[in-house]
This record gives structure tokens, sequence and C-alpha cells, in this order.
């Protein structure tokens, strides 16, 4: 399906009864990269996937050049589809989006999952950017995802499942993404928005996700935004990359529903009063 909104023709789709999950993807990546969790997760919400704007089946009308101007698009799909609130999971860089949704229009998120992203880039995330930026450059397609993969998943995992990355890496390569595209995302990024200090204000319970072994964004980033987020809960997935629902898909996604589904008690009435982040590891 496809929605006219002011600045792309958003491609996206439904699936599942519930409360409404709107769940966007990382770099170059389409709503293709839910594959495999969108089983389990639309027994329990309506899910609301999308192709971020110049990626996949959305077309742009004007290309994105910050972060706020995918967010907007975010939020004109909710009105398009007639959702005032809905809960919101991010991944990598749809993880940073998600942020600027929660910051900027805190009124439409009802709880929230960053998962392996950070909010904050110091010289090793910006040296980490640069890297990918060079070798979206330089190197073809096929390499350039298996760049991806090697710094992205867990060494053990890597080792174990060898093929199936490689059919994913050929799955990427043949779903066509512009390499514009993507750096247009990067640029977006190096753009981005996200506020420091006291303007970053995220009041949404929040749940931040991190893989141990994850070379892309670190864990240890992931742990200081949760420290950042007042009575956030963080979730440190060991033996996992940078896709934990996907490597571990077992352990995480019942841990995310279980976030999104947990009764509205006194625990979540405390949430702006924690000024500690809960963590557990699994």
């Amino acid at each position: 399906m496809f929605a006219d909104l002011t600045d792309v023709r958003c491609y996206y789709e439904l699936l599942g009864t519930g409360d409404p999950l709107v769940l966007i993807p990382g770099l170059g990546a389409t709503c293709a990269l839910w594959d495999s969790v969108t089983s389990d997760l639309s027994r329990s919400f309506s899910l609301i996937l999308f192709d971020n704007r110049g990626l996949g089946r959305s077309i742009p009308r004007r290309s994105p050049q910050t972060l706020a101007d995918l967010t907007v698009d975010i939020v004109e799909l909710m009105d398009h589809l007639q959702i005032e609130r809905a809960h919101v999971m991010g991944l990598s860089l749809g993880g940073i989006i998600a942020q600027q949704v929660a910051v900027d229009h805190p009124s439409r998120v009802d709880r929230l999952v960053l998962v392996s992203c950070t909010n904050r880039f110091g010289p090793y995330l910006t040296e980490m950017a640069k890297l990918l930026g060079q070798a979206l450059r330089h190197f073809p397609p096929e390499v350039f995802r298996r760049t991806i993969e090697l710094l992205g998943s867990a060494p053990e995992y890597l080792d174990a499942h060898a093929d199936e990355i490689d059919e994913k890496i050929a799955m990427a390569c043949d779903a066509g993404i512009a390499r514009s595209a993507v750096a247009r995302q990067l640029r977006c990024l190096g753009n981005r928005d996200v506020a420091e200090g006291p303007d970053y204000r995220i009041t949404a319970p929040t749940l931040v996700v991190a893989g141990e072994q994850d070379m892309l964004i670190p864990a240890c980033y992931a742990r200081r935004m949760a420290q950042e987020i007042p009575g956030s809960e963080f979730l440190l997935v060991r033996g996992c990359g940078h896709n934990p629902l996907y490597e571990k898909t077992e352990l995480v996604v019942p841990r995310v529903t279980e976030f999104l589904t947990r009764p509205r008690d006194g625990r979540h009435r405390k949430h702006e009063e924690s000024q500690v982040a809960m963590e557990q590891v699994v």
C-alpha cells in the first residue's frame, strides 16, 4: 500500500492485531528487515511497516536532509492511518530516528524500543560512520553489504550461519537499493539533530536493547544512552551483534513483547521520577 505524504509516496504494510507498533528500519534497509520477527510480533500488535523515504518502494518527492525530515514522514503516515498514538521501535539508524520522533512528537509515542543505537556520536562512532561511507563509495555493493555483516554480526553467530548470511547479502543486493539513497541516509546521520543535554528529553517508557558483541554501535554507547533516559530499561544480549532481534529472536522478542504489553501499573507511573536505567542481561 502507498500513502501520498508531503515529501514522499510512502510504501507501507499492515500486519496483525492489537495496539499499533511502528517499526523503523535501519541504514540501507527496507521493511523486509523485520521479516524474521513479524510473525511473532503480529500476534500481539498491529504492525506498521514502511520503507524510509528514498529506500525500497517509497518514492521521494524531495530527498531527506536531516533526521527530522524522516521523522515527519512517520508522523504523517500515522496521520494518514488515523493513529493518534503508537508504540515505536527502531533498529540502528531506525532507533536514532525513533528517538527524534519521541523528542519532537512525545504525544505520538506510547512506549519506545531502541535497538542497537545511540544518541551521541563521539570519535569512535564518527570514524565508524566515515568508514561505512568510504566502503559505500568505493566497494561493490556485495562487498559493502558483507562489510556491514562482518562488523555487525557476533563472531560465533557468523561462523554458525555463514550460508544464511550469504543468502541475506545476496537478497540485499538483489533488492537494488541505490547507493545514492544509502549515502543520503548517512548524510542525514551526519546532520543528526537529536537534541543533547537538557534538550534531550524522552518521556515515553523506554526499553534499550544492545548486543554484547556489536562493533557497529558498541553496547557501551547504548548503555550510556539508557542512563540519559529517565526510568528506562537496558537489555544486554550476550553473544549477540548488531541485530539481536535477528540473532536471538527467541530471547529478545518475548522481552520486547512483555515490555510493550505490561500493565500500566505503578512501575510506569514512576518512570519520570527514576533517574537510573534498570539493566538486565540475557
